[in-house]
């Protein structure tokens, strides 16, 4: 898999000069995602083959949130000079070449007095090496150094999360084996029907609305990829209620959102695991995990081995906290015939103890012959998605409550979704209620894994040296924005590559962050 990381100070990208025509769709089609902010994107060519980490904005600043040892660098004028070129040297590791852009070159070069004070010495012809003559301290990171290349990986949990992880990791190469306790694949929160892919808008564009944005442009690509448009997405845009009164529920100003987007999530998830390198098991509950000779071991319940690999990530959602938290009390650590037992650090035990779970429902109807629906789908206090293409048909979904137990009965929650609707669009609450009269509105329910600041969970759970138990999970309410995203930040972490986040926004997502916040 090929890396690049590109600086671009302006927001309105060109296309690339002397593309062919394959190329200049495919352009096309991954300049849809953006929405014209500043800040970093991670873009799939080729399949997926090729990433583009493109960081829009102020290049010096890019520099200095950016998590990369790059091998090669291409000096363009923009970052040439100044505080730019001043922030080159983190981004390099002692080896790296660099060479100059054809702008640049035409231009003059670069100071070469001053690259030489950065650390770069004269190479062969038009070429610079960085090696100075001070002591480098920053190294490619750990992981690397412990995962050089792919191996065998065993990923237990086949929803959104898991699968996701399972196809960024075969794309490099790694062996997958998925297992989940279901017969089939895309179950549990990732069954739900239909869903809307969207960012999260603030005043202060704060951090989870750039990681929403972010995640929202890299789903898209996969949905481009993967899918097809009307069956299993559409690019339908959205718009966003905002509630001025929030004790009332009473509607505020709309925001339209160009970027959100239906989508199926089982059609994606199968797309997933049907990369090539990628092996499902179901009917595999994963009852323990033994570390036996440099191999993690998944146990069922019968005692009998479900897989074996060099590297475990679990993605199973509340269950993660059982499989690496909860020993059985009957066998000591290291009984006779077990092998050792996955070692959270402190942080990680304390974010799995405040795992939760957070319920909700859908309710579903026939939208053929239905008038004066919204053309779009539209958020707020719930969602609302007009017209969906379902096994059963075009279907209307209305939904879904996030509360801390299930409601009581599948009419109690109709209801929930119907007073939900009426808060939020009240002429399209009229038009469907006689569905709900007539008792023909179907039920989806379902449960989302949650962390105590609702941000998911992604990272090693040992420490390192020992990195070879991550976690991908409680994605929350939140899964479909985040999954792809959060499935590129752990393989770039296994295998040392640049983040597709800036290191700021990285931190929050890391799986020991607790350890931060108690420092």
């Amino acid at each position: 898999m090929l890396h690049y990381v590109g600086l671009q100070a302006a927001v309105l990208i060109a296309q690339p000069p002397g593309a062919d025509q394959a190329q200049l769709r495919e352009w096309a089609r991954v300049r849809e995602g953006l929405n014209g902010r500043s800040g970093f994107y991670r873009l799939l060519l080729s399949g997926g083959r090729v990433s583009l980490t493109l960081c829009l904005g102020d290049p010096r600043a890019s520099l200095t949130r950016l998590v990369l040892q790059a091998d090669h660098v291409i000096l363009g004028a923009a970052c040439a000079q100044g505080q730019a070129l001043a922030a080159l040297p983190r981004c390099c590791k002692r080896g790296t070449k660099l060479t100059c852009s054809t702008a640049l070159s035409n231009a003059g070069g670069p100071d070469a007095a001053r690259l030489q004070a950065l650390g770069f010495q004269p190479g062969a012809a038009t070429e610079w090496v960085f090696d100075p003559a001070w002591a480098v301290r920053r190294t490619r990171q750990t992981p690397r150094q412990i995962w050089p290349q792919p191996q065998r990986c065993t990923v237990v949990g086949a929803g959104i999360s898991g699968a996701s992880v399972a196809r960024a990791l075969a794309l490099r190469g790694w062996e997958v084996q998925i297992l989940d306790a279901q017969d089939h694949p895309g179950l549990g929160a990732s069954g739900l029907p239909a869903g809307l892919v969207s960012p999260v808008y603030s005043a202060d564009y704060g951090p989870v609305s750039q990681l929403t944005h972010i995640g929202c442009a890299l789903m898209r690509q996969h949905a481009q990829m993967l899918l097809v448009q009307g069956r299993d997405w559409a690019p339908s845009g959205a718009w966003l209620h905002q509630v001025a009164d929030k004790k009332n529920h009473q509607a505020g100003p709309a925001r339209h959102l160009p970027e959100a987007f239906w989508l199926q999530p089982g059609p994606l998830v199968r797309a997933w695991l049907a990369t090539p390198g990628v092996s499902f098991t179901g009917r595999a509950r994963v009852e323990r995990l033994e570390r036996l000779g440099g191999h993690w071991v998944c146990i069922d319940q019968a005692g009998l081995e479900l897989a074996r690999s060099e590297v475990l990530i679990v993605t199973n959602a509340l269950d993660a906290a059982r499989l690496l938290n909860d020993p059985d009390p009957a066998q000591p650590a290291h009984a006779p015939g077990w092998g050792l037992r996955p070692v959270p650090t402190a942080a990680v035990t304390q974010a799995l103890a405040g795992l939760h779970l957070r319920y909700g429902a859908v309710s579903m109807g026939a939208s053929t012959g239905l008038t004066d629906l919204p053309a779009q789908p539209v958020q707020g206090h719930g969602n609302f998605l007009p017209s969906v293409t379902l096994a059963q048909g075009a279907m209307w979904l209305a939904g879904a409550g996030f509360g801390s137990a299930p409601a009581p009965d599948v009419q109690a929650q109709h209801r929930d979704n119907l007073a939900r609707l009426a808060r939020l669009l009240p002429g399209a609450a009229a038009k469907v209620a006689p569905q709900f009269d007539s008792g023909d509105v179907q039920i989806w329910q379902g449960q989302r894994c949650v962390s105590q600041d609702r941000l998911p969970l992604v990272g090693a759970v040992q420490a390192v040296p020992d990195a070879s138990v991550w976690i991908s999970a409680a994605m929350g309410a939140r899964g479909l924005t985040l999954a792809a995203l959060c499935a590129e930040l752990l393989a770039a972490r296994i295998g040392g590559e640049p983040l597709p986040l800036p290191v700021r926004l990285a931190r929050l997502l890391d799986a020991q962050r607790a350890a931060r916040y108690s420092a």
